[in-house]
């Protein structure tokens, strides 16, 4: 059970735009409630904030598969990676205003080529919450892969996304080895092998 700390319980002094580009860099600083009662000293935190993101696995129940995509992430340069391209979900940024679940369509028809028929919600949550400020929305959803995959994105964002249909085992595998590092696909990928077979059953019937 969570403890009973809420909003009153911390006190921010100052919160500052340190940096600005394709996100910004907030500079915090601030006052909590400690767990035994006290008051902490003044903390400073920086927060990479860019916005919300939606998360889908795209599933199709007549081939038992899903579809990945893969693509160059700067994580994978930082950590020295001998390949910084990264194996994931297909993910876009919440637009103000936007349902999260809209979000999650529209990039499966930019970033897959194909249609979402029923989509269902995973979770929402903090991706890293000590300096990273996204909320991520996690689905999965029926759709008909037979024609799915090749290369897309947007050359105005510098988007190169190679798309590609994996049998749904070697997919779930592949998030038990290692060979996919991103924990958000990883974790829809472990929720469709208990909830998959019904799917189409317990999931919103949405069209892109």
């Amino acid at each position: 059970m969570p403890s009973a700390h809420g909003p009153e319980d911390v006190e921010v002094t100052s919160d500052e735009t340190a940096w600005r580009g394709w996100g910004r860099v907030i500079l915090y600083r601030f006052r909590h409630k400690r767990h035994d009662g006290s008051w902490s000293e003044t903390v400073q935190r920086e927060l990479h904030v860019v916005g919300d993101a939606a998360n889908i696995v795209p599933y199709d129940p007549a081939l038992d598969a899903v579809l990945l995509v893969e693509q160059i992430r700067v994580a994978g340069i930082h950590h020295g990676k001998e390949r910084p391209w990264v194996i994931e979900s297909i993910a876009g940024m919440v637009d103000e205003g936007e349902d999260a679940a809209d979000t999650a369509i529209r990039e499966v028809v930019e970033e897959g080529g194909c249609e979402i028929t029923h989509i269902a919600p995973v979770m929402s949550g903090y991706t890293s919450p000590g300096g990273w400020g996204e909320r991520a929305y996690l689905f999965a959803g029926t759709a008909d892969l037979s024609g799915a995959g090749g290369f897309h994105g947007l050359l105005e964002e510098n988007e190169d996304i190679r798309a590609v249909v994996v049998p749904f085992e070697d997919a779930l595998k592949a998030a038990t080895d290692g060979r996919i590092e991103d924990v958000k696909t990883a974790l829809i990928l472990h929720w469709l092998a208990l909830h998959r077979r019904t799917l189409g059953e317990s999931g919103e019937s949405r069209q892109s």
